[in-house]
């Protein structure tokens, strides 16, 4: 089962220039080849913009997180890689 892990905002005009973005960061993972989510919150239809608390795909985010979104919600993606437990162990050989 996958586990959404070192989730991000960026802030970009696009998806394809928020994942740019994110992976540019060099974050490290466990997982060798993890998925990466970029979601936009305001496409949610259950996104409260007002709401100190929203779940945005398999995270939950809270006052602080919607604090930055709400500085520029038009452009802010909500970005995280999907990694892979049974994965881990390879990575170590």
């Amino acid at each position: 089962m996958q586990h959404p892990t070192n989730t991000r905002i960026i802030f970009a005009d696009n998806p394809e220039e928020a994942k740019e973005k994110y992976l540019a960061l060099g974050i490290k993972t466990k997982d060798p080849n993890p998925g990466v989510e970029v979601l936009k919150p305001l496409e949610d239809e259950e996104f409260d913009i007002d709401s100190d608390i929203n779940l945005i795909g398999e995270v939950s985010v809270g006052p602080s997180i919607m604090e930055e979104i709400r500085k520029d919600a038009a452009r802010a993606y909500v970005v995280y890689f999907l990694e892979d437990p049974q994965n881990f162990a390879e990575s170590a050989s």
